[in-house]
């Protein structure tokens, strides 16, 4: 019986395309952007919205080039470098320091909380991502 879940990169992009809008009105609410999705589709199309900040636009079309990245670059892999250069996406526009892309040097918060994650060590998420792409490649070999 085939696995009708798995589905191909063509099958897969065209879900994401289908969908990319939603997908970043959900990015951006989690975020704390209070957009509506009609503003964030007028924004994917290049319109103008009232009463959102520069920084609200700006992490909504960053969401978007990243979005683009992933659906056009055939070659994009789940390696560290690729991740990294997810994250400069992100955040271009929005954070400045110079270590865009990289691993975390200053500390930040969680919501309204108190706690502070600690900070990442290159090794290990390496090391972690590493494992999860052979415990996918082991998947796949079933």
């Amino acid at each position: 019986m085939e696995n009708k879940y798995k589905l191909s990169r063509e099958q897969n992009v065209f879900i994401a395309k289908r969908n990319i809008v939603d997908y970043i009105w959900k990015s951006a609410n989690l975020e704390g952007i209070e957009v509506t999705y009609s503003e964030t589709q007028a924004i994917y199309d290049g319109g103008i919205v009232n009463g959102l900040t520069v920084d609200n636009v700006i992490a909504i079309n960053n969401l978007k080039y990243a979005w683009q990245f992933i659906l056009e670059e055939e070659d994009v892999n789940n390696e560290f470098k690729a991740i990294s250069y997810l994250h400069k996406l992100v955040c271009d526009k929005l954070v400045f320091e110079e270590n865009l892309g990289k691993i975390r040097t200053t500390p930040v918060n969680i919501g309204e909380t108190k706690w502070q994650p600690s900070f990442p060590i290159e090794s290990q998420i390496k090391e972690e991502l590493e494992s999860l792409l052979n415990q996918s490649e082991k998947q796949k070999q079933k």
